[in-house]
C-alpha cells in the first residue's frame, strides 16, 4: 500500500528510526526537558510511554508489512494492539516498580533519624564523612555531615538528627540530649 507517495514499509521504518532516536534522547535529557517545559508529572512520564508505544507500533508494523501479505489495516490493528499491551506491561512490570523503589529509598533514609551509628570516615566541621548504621537487615555506610561545631573523628558513636538531600545530619552522641532508638 502507498501513502503520501511512499510505501508503508518506508513510512514505518522511518517512524521506527525517529521514535527510537527520540526515545534515546529523552532517556538522557528527559529531566531537563521536563523542568524547562513543565510537563511530565509523576514518577513515570507519559512521554516515555508514548515514545515507546510509537517505536513499537512502527517497528511491528514494518515487520508485519515486510513479512505478511495481509491487508495493511489488519497489520496496523494487530501492531497497535501488541504495542498497547507491550507498553502497558512495561509500565506495570518495569517503570512502576522502579519509581516505587526510588520513593522507598527516601522513606528508608527518614527511618534512620534517632538511630545510633559509628563514624567510619572522619567528619570535618565543614565537610562530609561516612557513618556506618547497623540494623537487623545488614549494615549501610551512608554519607554524613555534622551539625555540631567540632569535627567528629573515626570510631565515634553518633546519633542521626536528620536527613538533608540524602546526607545524614549527625551529632556526637556524647553531646546529644536525645536517646538513640534501638
Amino acid at each position: 500500500m502507498i501513502l503520501f507517495g511512499y510505501p508503508l514499509e518506508t513510512i514505518y521504518l522511518y517512524g521506527f528510526i525517529i521514535a527510537t532516536i527520540l526515545t534515546v534522547i529523552y532517556i538522557f535529557f528527559g529531566d531537563i526537558f521536563e523542568s524547562i517545559f513543565s510537563f511530565g508529572g509523576g514518577a513515570v512520564s507519559v512521554v516515555t510511554l508514548l515514545l515507546s508505544f510509537f517505536a513499537m507500533l512502527c517497528g511491528l508494523s514494518y515487520i508485519g508489512e515486510y513479512l505478511y501479505s495481509y491487508n495493511s489495516l489488519v497489520i496496523f490493528g494487530g501492531s497497535f494492539a501488541i504495542s498497547f499491551i507491550g507498553v502497558f506491561i512495561m509500565k506495570i512490570l518495569i517503570l512502576k516498580p522502579i519509581a516505587e523503589a526510588e520513593q522507598n529509598t527516601v522513606q528508608r533514609m527518614d527511618e534512620f533519624i534517632g538511630c545510633k551509628g559509628e563514624v567510619i570516615t572522619t567528619i570535618p566541621t565543614e565537610g562530609f564523612g561516612e557513618v556506618l548504621i547497623s540494623s537487623k537487615f545488614g549494615s549501610n555506610a551512608i554519607p554524613a555531615k555534622t551539625i555540631g561545631k567540632k569535627d567528629i573523628s573515626q570510631g565515634t558513636e553518633v546519633i542521626i538528627e536528620g536527613v538533608q538531600d540524602g546526607v545524614l545530619l549527625v551529632q556526637n552522641i556524647a553531646y546529644s540530649l536525645k536517646k538513640p532508638k534501638l
